[in-house]
């Protein structure tokens, strides 16, 4: 964790940008211990929070662009090269993606960074069932604020133990992405219920 914050700290924030660039790309860099970094650098004074926190939202902006146009342009064929890369079983995974859009549709982008595997996925999905562009740069928008204000201000609160922080950092992607889930079961429960309601008996 001292190595990236060094890093971060004397490449500042253009190191900050490609790390997460790259990170939502599918290349393996450790996303959230970069915004740990720039979060902790922002509470001692060596970087801006405001800068950090909107050039992160960018960059996760325009690499989940990338993968979204790439799905609506090739299709399933991009979930697959996704899928073949990452196991041994695409077939499965590639259903199992295509199960889970279909449940819970473009929402998924409010949360899905949290979740490794399901954010590599999700804006691919996303351009192959063509969401709309303006509606996934909208949800895309609030998913990485979530993504970038969480791990950053996790950072910033304790700049001083950022090991410890690493450590929450993993479990509160996990809660927050169950929560995330529950609120979007709970949501769409009660859509299909006023739905039902309307039907003429």
């Amino acid at each position: 964790m001292n190595t990236i914050v060094q890093f971060v700290l004397e490449h500042g924030y253009s190191v900050l940008f490609a790390a997460l660039f790259a990170h939502q790309l599918g290349f393996p860099l450790p996303g959230p211990l970069f915004l740990l970094a720039a979060g902790a650098l922002a509470k001692n004074g060596n970087m801006g929070f405001a800068p950090a926190f909107f050039l992160a939202v960018i960059a996760c902006v325009l690499a989940d662009w990338v993968w979204y146009e790439a799905g609506r342009r090739r299709g399933a064929k991009v979930l697959h090269f996704i899928h073949s890369i990452a196991s041994r079983d695409p077939d499965a995974h590639d259903r199992r993606a295509k199960e889970t859009f279909a449940r819970y549709g473009p929402p998924l982008l409010l949360f899905c960074k949290f979740i490794p595997g399901l954010d590599a996925v999700v804006p691919p999905m996303a351009g192959a069932s063509r969401t709309r562009r303006l509606l996934f740069l909208a949800l895309e928008i609030v998913g990485a604020s979530l993504y970038s204000g969480a791990y950053a201000s996790l950072g910033y609160v304790f700049s001083h133990d950022l090991n410890r922080a690493a450590t929450y950092a993993s479990r509160a992607g996990t809660f927050l992405a169950a929560l995330a889930v529950s609120a979007l079961f709970i949501y769409t429960a009660r859509k299909l219920v006023r739905w039902r309601r309307r039907l003429p008996a």
